[in-house]
């Protein structure tokens, strides 16, 4: 039986769904801010696995799990790459025997 993956995107979800993400997508102007917010958001929502957030433009992601950053580069990383992108990291922190 698969989890489901609970993802919400900032400024977008409910504060209720916010609470329950595994995932939270978010969007940033610098790498600099993106890696304040990804601390932030995992004090903020102990139950958040993975926070990504993306850069303005989309052109980057990072990817914030337990003791790992990651940046990725593409040409087009919208909200919805973004998402897989954080299911992704999901998916393999889970996989390694780690539960949130």
């Amino acid at each position: 039986m698969e989890d489901t993956i609970v993802v919400a995107v900032e400024d977008v979800s409910d504060h209720v769904w916010l609470q329950a993400a595994d995932v939270i997508v978010g969007r940033h102007r610098t790498r600099r801010a993106g890696r304040r917010w990804i601390s932030t958001i995992r004090r903020r929502y102990p139950g958040c696995v993975v926070a990504v957030t993306r850069g303005r433009r989309g052109r980057w992601c990072l990817v914030g799990w337990p003791g790992h950053t990651a940046v990725m580069r593409g040409e087009h990383m919208d909200v919805a790459v973004a998402v897989e992108i954080g299911c992704v990291a999901y998916y393999v922190w889970t996989t390694r025997g780690v539960r949130p």
